[in-house]
């Protein structure tokens, strides 16, 4: 199918799905931004109100894990957007619109309110988490099969692909394998897997909405958190960070949340958990440039990086990988992206 016959489909499915609802569409659908993946995104301003109108091709996206966790989502009253109409086979949905502020750009507009909204985007996450403990979703689990592809990522696209360098060096396997042994090790609870500021929305009340989320699993404690925390679009200041990781222990611990019991252990399972998860998102902003043609994140492989090489040095397992990407991927990088 051409991309014309396809827009052709989805406004005919939007045409039908409106006059199904007893709805009318003033003008024609205004496309938004796209994200990382292959979805298009429109507003539709109806006489019932906005909604979001998703093409999301099914040979591309998860889109039954996506109407698995909004029905899971919607059922305990958690703030994400509500499924209206789908067509799950042609991969065409009409959901709720959660309006344009990001965590990341309100925080931008308005960064007196900075301190407010990074305790809503932990305490969300703390009742996300609580709500997954007391009535399990139907989430897949966050695997050994899973870790093996998502491991396999940076070698390829960033270090070969990108960099020209070796793609299985001894010192990156070894690190991934004592990484890859924390991750399924760490207590299990719900994780979002993308729990960052470009998907968390900030509604007019100033709670916090998630996005973003099909491919939600049943993973380690503290990976959510390192998302939120290490961000790969922004930086915390160090103070901030220290700040809220106390405050999401705390809330955690009331809460009777797996994992939060022992400080100093879930310290260490943090700053692994995010060894792999920014290696991994290395591997993908490399692809999007070279295979997608999507060049947007290479502006924060550097920061991603950083992540990294920030944490490396503190675990036996980790300070070998870190010296080893402090000299041979950092100035390679920096002179690619020049």
């Amino acid at each position: 199918m051409t991309g014309t016959e396809r827009q052709t489909q989805l406004e005919r499915w939007l045409r039908q799905t409106l006059a199904e609802r007893g709805e009318r569409a003033g003008r024609a659908p205004a496309p938004l931004t796209a994200d990382a993946s292959f979805r298009r995104f429109a507003r539709v301003v109806t006489d019932a109100g906005p909604r979001i109108l998703v093409d999301a091709p099914p040979e591309r996206e998860n889109n039954a894990g996506f109407l698995r966790v909004a029905a899971w989502l919607e059922a305990r009253a958690l703030p994400a957007p509500r499924v209206l109409a789908a067509d799950e086979d042609a991969g065409f949905l009409l959901v709720t619109d959660l309006g344009d502020d990001t965590l990341a750009r309100r925080i931008l507009a308005n960064p007196e309110d900075t301190t407010a909204l990074h305790d809503a985007a932990v305490d969300a996450l703390v009742a996300f988490q609580r709500a997954a403990h007391i009535d399990p979703p139907p989430f897949p689990p966050y695997d050994a099969e899973r870790l093996a592809l998502e491991n396999g990522l940076f070698g390829e696209w960033c270090l070969e692909g990108l960099l020209a360098l070796p793609r299985s060096p001894a010192v990156l396997d070894e690190a991934l394998k004592a990484l890859t042994s924390a991750h399924l090790d760490a207590p299990r609870v719900a994780v979002h897997l993308d729990w960052h500021s470009r998907n968390l929305m900030v509604q007019r009340d100033g709670t916090i909405a998630m996005v973003d989320f099909q491919d939600a699993r049943n993973g380690p404690q503290g990976y959510d958190l390192v998302s939120l925390l290490r961000d790969c679009y922004r930086t915390l200041e160090a103070a901030e960070l220290e700040r809220l990781f106390a405050r999401f222990l705390q809330a955690a611990r009331d809460a009777g949340l797996p994992g939060t019991e022992d400080a100093d252990a879930f310290r260490r399972s943090f700053d692994l958990l995010g060894m792999q998860r920014h290696l991994k998102a290395l591997g993908i902003f490399a692809r999007l440039h070279l295979r997608d043609g999507r060049s947007h994140a290479l502006a924060d492989m550097p920061r991603t990086l950083e992540h990294v090489l920030q944490v490396a040095p503190a675990h036996a397992e980790t300070v070998d990988l870190g010296r080893w990407l402090a000299s041979e991927v950092r100035p390679r990088l920096a002179a690619r992206l020049a």
